[in-house]
Protein backbone atom coordinates (compact mmCIF):
# COMPACT_ATOMS: atom_id res chain seq x y z
CA UNK A 1 0.00 0.00 0.00
CA UNK A 2 1.52 3.33 -1.02
CA UNK A 3 1.13 6.61 1.05
CA UNK A 4 -2.13 7.59 -0.80
CA UNK A 5 -3.82 4.49 -0.65
CA UNK A 6 -2.30 5.15 3.78
CA UNK A 7 -4.07 8.52 3.55
CA UNK A 8 -7.48 7.65 1.92
CA UNK A 9 -7.64 4.99 4.26
CA UNK A 10 -7.19 7.27 7.56
CA UNK A 11 -9.18 9.78 5.78
CA UNK A 12 -12.36 7.63 5.61
CA UNK A 13 -11.78 6.08 9.76
CA UNK A 14 -13.92 8.11 12.15
CA UNK A 15 -13.54 7.54 16.09
CA UNK A 16 -14.96 4.75 18.10
CA UNK A 17 -17.92 6.50 19.34
CA UNK A 18 -19.25 6.17 15.45
CA UNK A 19 -20.11 2.57 16.31
CA UNK A 20 -20.78 3.53 20.33
CA UNK A 21 -24.55 1.62 19.44
CA UNK A 22 -23.23 -1.72 18.11
CA UNK A 23 -20.88 -2.22 21.09
CA UNK A 24 -23.58 -1.41 23.30
CA UNK A 25 -25.70 -3.46 21.21
CA UNK A 26 -23.52 -6.25 21.27
CA UNK A 27 -22.19 -6.15 25.28
CA UNK A 28 -25.51 -4.87 26.78
CA UNK A 29 -23.65 -1.99 28.32
CA UNK A 30 -21.71 1.46 27.32
CA UNK A 31 -18.51 0.56 25.91
CA UNK A 32 -16.83 4.12 24.66
CA UNK A 33 -14.57 4.21 27.78
CA UNK A 34 -13.74 0.32 28.15
CA UNK A 35 -10.20 0.31 27.61
CA UNK A 36 -8.49 -2.39 24.79
CA UNK A 37 -4.94 -2.80 25.05
CA UNK A 38 -3.40 -3.80 21.41
CA UNK A 39 -1.63 -6.64 21.08
CA UNK A 40 0.28 -5.64 18.66
CA UNK A 41 2.17 -2.61 20.20
CA UNK A 42 0.44 -2.75 23.92
CA UNK A 43 -1.10 0.85 23.49
CA UNK A 44 -3.76 1.71 25.80
CA UNK A 45 -7.03 3.17 24.10
CA UNK A 46 -10.02 4.00 25.05
CA UNK A 47 -13.03 2.20 22.54
CA UNK A 48 -14.07 5.52 21.79
CA UNK A 49 -10.36 6.48 20.50
CA UNK A 50 -10.05 3.67 18.53
CA UNK A 51 -10.30 4.07 15.15
CA UNK A 52 -13.04 3.38 13.14
CA UNK A 53 -13.52 2.34 9.39
CA UNK A 54 -17.69 1.74 8.29
CA UNK A 55 -16.65 1.46 5.02
CA UNK A 56 -16.50 -1.89 4.39
CA UNK A 57 -18.96 -4.92 4.50
CA UNK A 58 -18.65 -4.27 8.59
CA UNK A 59 -16.33 -2.43 11.27
CA UNK A 60 -12.57 -2.47 12.13
CA UNK A 61 -11.30 -0.90 14.86
CA UNK A 62 -8.15 -0.24 14.78
CA UNK A 63 -5.31 1.31 17.41
CA UNK A 64 -4.83 4.93 17.04
CA UNK A 65 -1.06 4.81 17.56
CA UNK A 66 -0.26 1.47 15.19
CA UNK A 67 -3.13 1.26 13.13
CA UNK A 68 -3.59 -2.52 14.01
CA UNK A 69 -7.11 -4.01 13.29
CA UNK A 70 -8.00 -4.45 17.45
CA UNK A 71 -11.91 -5.95 16.66
CA UNK A 72 -13.61 -6.91 13.77
CA UNK A 73 -17.63 -6.48 13.69
CA UNK A 74 -19.78 -8.55 10.99
CA UNK A 75 -23.81 -8.20 11.25
CA UNK A 76 -25.57 -10.57 8.98
CA UNK A 77 -29.34 -10.96 8.68
CA UNK A 78 -28.67 -14.27 11.40
CA UNK A 79 -26.32 -13.14 13.84
CA UNK A 80 -23.17 -10.72 14.78
CA UNK A 81 -19.88 -11.76 14.38
CA UNK A 82 -17.14 -10.13 16.80
CA UNK A 83 -13.50 -11.08 16.01
CA UNK A 84 -11.31 -9.20 18.76
CA UNK A 85 -7.61 -11.52 18.50
CA UNK A 86 -6.01 -7.76 18.12
CA UNK A 87 -6.85 -7.07 21.14
CA UNK A 88 -4.88 -8.20 24.43
CA UNK A 89 -7.67 -7.60 26.55
CA UNK A 90 -10.70 -4.89 27.19
CA UNK A 91 -10.85 -3.68 30.12
CA UNK A 92 -15.04 -2.61 32.00
CA UNK A 93 -15.54 -1.06 35.06
CA UNK A 94 -17.42 -3.25 36.94
CA UNK A 95 -21.13 -1.93 37.90
CA UNK A 96 -21.39 0.42 40.75
CA UNK A 97 -17.69 1.56 40.15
Amino acid sequence: MDNDDADMNTALMLDGNAVAGQLQQIFGREMTTAMARCAGCGNDAEMGALMAFTRAPGVVLRCPACQAAIARIVETPSAIYLEARGAAYLRMQAPGH
